[in-house]
């Protein structure tokens, strides 16, 4: 059994949890993963929005759930006196690093930075932003100079890929950012009984077959991950909940005036433009392989198969005229806040 417990699980609950008040989500979120997240020397998370190219990072939203007693002041100290420009580019949306790892090509940004963190050598970031420049970052100090192992760095993804589905799920909801789809609760497309996985109310992009049969398995899955399997094999059962369903979807509890659980399927998708003729699931696709993802990881996120996202890759890049990541990538080097 996993040393850890349940606390990969227990932190994707927490992240979907619209019951919890504003201010107690990112201290519910650090508290229920300090298993996993904190190293022995504290952790904390920020709120922040990533502006284009050459502007200074805008921290909204502040966390620390253990640390030195002046871990915040250290946190803004930091962001006041790291130049503007080289914060837009330590803070580019990517895979899991350590700060080493991340700032290897500028030692100096490194010791600025551990100078303001001189009771750790070193730390794990983790970061989640959509392609308008807004989301979250987790990190926490660590004792030691480290490289994450590929294992470990495909862990923090999947824990990213759900806080930050979480984090824009919150927000569409708390500012009204999109307008309700649907009569359902919280304009949801999809109600689902949990004890009989029957989908028993469909509407909007939920209502065909198909869309209804992929909300149902997703539920039967994120049950199964939630079940016994959270202790005897948390991996697997992280691996097992998705972020998303279909590129649109978060499966997410809800309780009627009763106090009945239903499993609510709630419009989420990552919002994704672009002039340049593609479809929305084929942005989403390459918003990921700009950040650097592989294939099996934009899957995880969007809840679509390897395969599929292999087919909507590849219809992007001819629609672009590439024929490498690397050239996709090059092309879209103005695409907004992720690059």
């Amino acid at each position: 059994m996993d040393p850890t417990g349940s606390a990969l699980i227990d932190f994707t609950e927490v992240a979907y949890d619209l019951e919890r008040e504003p201010d107690e989500w990112l201290p519910k979120l650090l508290e229920a993963g300090a298993p996993v997240i904190d190293h022995g020397l504290g952790a904390f998370a920020v709120t922040c929005m990533r502006p284009p190219q050459g502007a200074s990072l805008t921290i909204d939203g502040l966390h620390v759930a253990s640390g030195p007693a002046d871990l915040a002041d250290r946190v803004m100290r930091l962001q006041k006196e790291m130049p503007p420009s080289l914060l837009w580019l330590l803070s580019r949306p990517t895979m899991p690093k350590t700060l080493s790892e991340a700032a290897e090509d500028n030692l100096d940004a490194l010791r600025l930075i551990m100078c303001h963190f001189d009771f750790a050598k070193d730390g794990l970031g983790m970061s989640a932003f959509d392609p308008n420049g807004r989301g979250v970052y987790l990190i926490a100090p660590l004792s030691n100079v480290t490289t994450l192992s590929e294992s470990a760095r495909e862990r923090w993804q999947m824990l990213a890929a759900h806080f930050g589905a979480g984090y824009r799920l919150r927000r569409a909801l708390r500012d009204g950012a999109r307008e309700p789809a649907t009569d359902l609760p919280h304009g949801a497309e999809a109600v689902i009984d949990p004890s009989s996985f029957r989908v028993t109310d469909a509407q909007g992009q939920a209502k065909s077959p198909d869309a209804r049969n992929a909300l149902r398995d997703a539920a039967l899955q994120v049950d199964r991950a939630r079940g016994r399997m959270r202790k005897s094999d948390p991996e697997q059962a992280l691996e097992l909940w998705k972020a998303l369903v279909r590129g649109r979807w978060s499966t997410v509890d809800w309780f009627d005036s009763d106090g009945r659980r239903f499993v609510l399927g709630l419009p989420n998708a990552p919002d994704v433009t672009d002039p340049r003729g593609l479809t929305e699931r084929e942005m989403q696709v390459v918003a990921y392989v700009v950040c650097g993802q592989t294939n099996k990881l934009i899957g995880y996120n969007l809840g679509l198969s390897k395969g599929r996202v292999s087919t909507l890759l590849r219809s992007a890049m001819r629609k672009m005229g590439v024929q490498t990541r690397a050239q996709l990538v090059s092309k879209l080097h103005d695409f907004g806040s992720l690059t």
